[in-house]
């Protein structure tokens, strides 16, 4: 059978490889939005949501992964910014995700950063976005997502400041997060607080350890039980920054980090210079890749595994997947690979995954999570030599 997913999937490779010249000649804004209406139908039926599955999916028991509670198919997620209005949750799983986190929401409906917001790289294999946060707001996404069964799919939600004001305010702004923990306590599977979208109006305050305290207090204040919280870091941190942030999440007992969001052009040298087509935004993708990693086994290193990662930037192989996973992360998200490699990729990372496992001698994926990373003593904690560095990759 896996020879024949293999076969399969090699195929629908070459074919989207033909056919994505022409996908590359539209806007990128407007092809995203015609394979969302492409995802809906496709989602909209039993019939069509197989008929993808046998194209697409692949499954294995050594895939499966338990996480803080929440038990996972497999550990490829798709990452928070693709399906910002939560519209195609029911054809993810026929795809081969294990997971989605949606969003970001909003508490308030966001318009997002106006013109052009969606530029290719393709030398880099990399996505310039600077959307801004558009979505439809927490109240129309939480009513229209009110009751629905995703299924096999576990689904996170993605909760985002609003974007609709230079100026920041304390209070405004928890509320506004809190907002959306409140509408949607009942759909999903876990939060994520993003505290790292690179493209807002007032930046990144809750860098600053006051802020994150107060924020991160409310945030325990409306808990759901059973719910894991994450906190989604940026890429483009000194490594003060990062225990500043990762430390307040241990103190605070969050259960968890995304690393890492999006790199800013000016702080990376990942990317073909000449290729750079706007002069704000930040970037997915390969350049993002090398970054995250060194971040995920720093975290995973200073925290001692008490904290869960998901690793996010420049999956497209197995070998990368692997890699964040055996440097500490449980699961992964990614978006990147579905533009530059085709939907088939993600079957295809599962199926190279389970070849990684038994050539380690594992039997599932918990077992590989930080096996490459080994934890330091309790005193190197603090002073981890391998830790110089970070500041300057990311």
């Amino acid at each position: 059978m896996r020879l024949i997913i293999g076969i399969r999937n090699f195929v629908l490779k070459l074919l989207y490889r033909a056919v994505r010249p022409l996908i590359f000649l539209m806007d990128p804004e407007d092809a995203h939005y015609m394979f969302k209406r492409v995802g809906v139908i496709l989602g909209s039926n039993f019939l069509t949501r197989w008929f993808t599955s046998l194209f697409f999916n692949y499954g294995h028991r050594s895939l499966n992964i338990e996480v803080d509670g929440i038990k996972y198919r497999n550990p490829l997620g798709l990452s928070a910014g693709f399906d910002k209005d939560g519209e195609l949750t029911k054809i993810y799983p026929s795809i081969g995700f294990g997971l989605a986190e949606l969003g970001s929401f909003t508490g308030e409906v966001c318009p997002g950063n106006p013109g052009k917001r969606l530029f290719r790289m393709v030398k880099s294999k990399s996505i310039l976005v600077w959307y801004g946060l558009n979505n439809q707001g927490a109240e129309k996404i939480s009513s229209r997502l009110q009751g629905v069964n995703f299924g096999k799919l576990k689904v996170g939600i993605n909760a985002a400041k609003s974007n609709i004001t230079p100026e920041f305010d304390l209070n405004d702004s928890i509320d506004d997060y809190t907002k959306t923990m409140k509408l949607f306590k009942d759909i999903g599977d876990y939060y994520t607080i993003n505290i790292s979208c690179p493209n807002t109006q007032d930046g990144e305050p809750f860098v600053d350890k006051a802020n994150l305290d107060a924020l991160l207090i409310a945030v325990n204040e409306h808990r759901v039980e059973g719910r894991p919280i994450y906190v989604k870091l940026a890429a483009d941190m000194t490594l003060e920054e990062i225990n500043i942030i990762v430390d307040a999440c241990v103190e605070h007992k969050m259960d968890g980090v995304v690393l890492t969001n999006l790199a800013k052009p000016k702080f990376n040298q990942e990317y073909v210079k000449d290729e750079l087509p706007f002069h704000k935004g930040a970037m997915s993708g390969l350049p993002l890749q090398r970054i995250s990693t060194n971040v995920i086994r720093h975290v995973y290193r200073r925290t001692r595994g008490e904290l869960t990662i998901i690793g996010v930037g420049g999956v497209f192989t197995a070998k990368d997947a692997y890699e964040k996973i055996t440097s500490g992360a449980s699961i992964l998200h990614m978006i990147s690979t579905l533009i530059f490699d085709g939907p088939q990729n993600i079957s295809e990372i599962n199926r190279g995954l389970v070849k990684l496992l038994k050539a380690d001698g594992f039997n599932s994926i918990e077992e590989a999570v930080g096996s490459r990373n080994p934890l330091p003593k309790i005193k190197e904690v603090n002073e981890d030599p391998s830790d110089k560095g970070i500041s300057s990759a990311a």
